[in-house]
């Protein structure tokens, strides 16, 4: 990573034919002028698609006694990736009230929450804080998710979905 350049430009004065003339030797000294450059190369990233679609399918309420749906996953991959080999990502979406693990459902179900985590287990709740990481030494990085209902109340059926902002840093 470049983190900053100095370099020095010397130069005489463009009236330089005068100095013949001035009975001064200061009129001919030579201009020095410093520059700092600072900046940084950074890793880069593109993804492969712009969303991401976890289906939760269909769950019978029964299914729910047992406190949580199966888990159900979706991934995505960068593309045009250089020097990358981690991302950070947290998740922003309304959170269920009572729980902010969970993310809250919109339609007409009630008594549900989807809880949401990476491939290896790392939570992520909607806070927009909470981190999770993803390393992979060489190739192209993936991007696991799986999402699950947990029922927080009396599960009433109807549709329940959601809708999540997923930040990635790469580095």
């Amino acid at each position: 990573m470049i983190r900053s350049i100095r370099f020095r430009i010397t130069g005489r004065r463009a009236m330089a034919t005068l100095c013949l003339m001035a009975a001064s030797s200061a009129a001919c000294a030579d201009d020095t002028v410093d520059f700092l450059v600072r900046g940084a190369i950074v890793p880069a990233c593109g993804l492969s698609a712009s969303r991401v679609k976890i289906d939760l399918g269909t769950v019978t309420a029964a299914e729910l006694t047992a406190g949580h749906s199966a888990w159900r996953g979706a991934s995505f991959s960068g593309t045009d990736c250089v020097g990358v080999t981690r991302a950070s990502v947290t998740v922003v979406a309304p959170p269920y009230g009572p729980d902010g693990r969970y993310i809250a459902t919109t339609g007409g179900a009630g008594g549900v929450a989807i809880e949401l985590q990476t491939a290896s287990g790392q939570p992520l709740p909607p806070d927009g804080v909470t981190e999770a990481r993803f390393h992979w030494p060489s190739g192209q990085p993936i991007l696991a998710f799986q999402a699950r209902y947990v029922r927080v109340a009396t599960v009433k059926p109807g549709p329940a979905g959601a809708m999540a902002q997923v930040h990635i840093r790469w580095e």
